[in-house]
């Protein structure tokens, strides 16, 4: 899971850092923020993480 979240991360950090945003990236955005939906009600979630996800992909 790390590998895969990594990855996507990579994208998307890619993409802000050039400045060019791509569609790639925006795909990468939303595996990682469902990744994350998926995660939310976990206890390791970082708070400020659980708190995008609720703002980005309200249930």
């Amino acid at each position: 899971m790390y590998e895969v979240v990594d990855g996507l991360a990579r994208r998307v950090l890619d993409a802000v850092f050039s400045g060019q945003p791509s569609s790639e990236a925006r795909e990468a955005w939303v595996a990682l923020l469902l990744i994350a939906q998926n995660w939310r009600d976990s206890p390791d979630l970082p708070s400020d993480l659980t708190t995008m996800v609720n703002e980005a992909l309200p249930l």
